[in-house]
């Protein structure tokens, strides 16, 4: 019994501490589901699921209690919840019209007709981007149904996957040949990445966008600035849990970030499941929650590494729970060029500690930024700190 009562409390001791930090990959419904396709969340966290090859929008609960919220409706494809609370999703694609879907599970129409309407999105005046799957066009709607075309071409030639970032800035990705697009909000496409393969959809969260790659069997990430690494899946078709070196998937498709953004939901198609990747932040972990006396940025180590690294920084502050800062840890080549961004988050005071890999990059000299933002009694405005590091392949 003491062994027990000492077991526990080295358990609970880590986990108060904040040193055990799950990135795994698990099931939260395991195929054959009623859904293969887009997902949207709601403010309750319950999650909605297409079945493309199908007629019906499913119901999870974060338990994973499935429910058909809606059906009737021809080949339904990427969601997302309108400002009135009804969920939106594009119709029967080949004749192509939108239907909305009332928190009671009725089903509406909205628009009669649009051409190949493959996924909706809101943005937060209300109006609605809606991509055509064929033609290479993103259309706007505004909440009577109106719609006309807002972008085309730039390379956009099939586009599913829309999201958008923190400053409201559009990204779309096409299906055939997985190239993801930036789109400012003056209109400029500019083609920011290709992941291999199809791309089933896309989703923004914390600083990054992630990709589902459909015949790859892997999940990719994506900094703004275009860097591509794989986040999660060996490559080989399954449905293995673990680690996200060791975890397979079977046709990713729908994408969709959990409320804290910490967990990414991923319909697999071909095995009709929903998995679940948590722990995304890219492997930071909360050393010690005692507060630091002041700011600090230490050297990361290994240096020189290969290819992965760790950053330890420090954050101070008042001792309120309610007192969280915006911090930024950003990676930086040998001219200045943002190349990855490991934490992009608001974190309480505290010391931390990120992973930084570098697997698709060359041998070189590297520069590490820490940035916070906020005030608080020690100091005001803004702090930074930047710091060399050497990956030597």
């Amino acid at each position: 019994m003491k062994k027990l009562i000492t077991a526990l409390f080295i358990i609970t001791g880590f986990m108060t501490s904040g040193l055990l930090y799950s990135q795994n990959v698990s099931t939260l419904v395991p195929g054959a589901s009623t859904f293969d396709d887009g997902l949207s969340i709601d403010n309750s966290g319950n999650i909605y699921a297409s079945r493309y090859v199908g007629t019906t929008i499913t119901k999870i609960t974060p338990f994973g209690q499935t429910s058909i919220f809606a059906s009737g409706i021809s080949t339904p494809n990427g969601t997302d919840f309108g400002p009135d609370g009804y969920l939106y999703v594009p119709s029967n694609v080949s004749n192509g019209k939108v239907v909305k879907i009332s928190p009671a599970g009725v089903v509406e129409p909205f628009i009669a007709s649009i051409p190949f309407p493959a996924t909706v999105l809101f943005r937060s005046d209300g109006k609605m981007y809606i991509s055509s799957y064929q033609g290479g066009k993103i259309f706007l709607a505004d909440s009577a149904g109106n719609y006309s075309l807002l972008y085309t071409g730039g390379g956009m030639t099939d586009p599913v996957g829309l999201t958008l970032d923190d400053n409201e800035n559009l990204y779309a990705a096409n299906f055939n040949d997985g190239k993801i697009f930036s789109i400012t909000q003056s209109g400029d496409i500019t083609l920011l990445a290709q992941v291999p393969g199809i791309v089933g959809f896309i989703e923004y969260s914390k600083g990054y966008i992630y990709a589902t790659g459909f015949n790859t069997h892997k999940i990719y990430k994506v900094t703004l600035s275009g860097q591509i690494s794989v986040l999660a899946g060996t490559g080989v078709s399954g449905q293995v849990n673990g680690s996200f070196a060791t975890a397979t998937f079977n046709g990713p498709n729908g994408i969709v970030a959990s409320l804290g953004g910490d967990s990414l939901f991923i319909s697999d198609f071909n095995a009709r499941s929903l998995r679940v990747i948590s722990g995304i932040s890219t492997g930071i972990i909360n050393i010690s929650s005692v507060t630091p006396e002041a700011y600090h940025l230490s050297q990361n180590y290994p240096n020189p590494f290969n290819p992965v690294t760790k950053i330890a920084f420090e954050i101070t502050g008042s001792n309120n729970s309610g007192n969280v800062q915006l911090v930024r840890l950003s990676v930086f080549d040998a001219v200045g060029k943002e190349i990855a961004n490991p934490v992009n988050e608001n974190l309480s005071p505290g010391k931390y500690e990120a992973d930084f890999d570098a697997g698709n990059l060359p041998s070189g000299v590297y520069f590490y930024r820490l940035e916070v933002s906020g005030t608080n009694q020690f100091t005001s405005g803004k702090f930074s700190q930047t710091k060399s590091m050497i990956l030597l392949k």
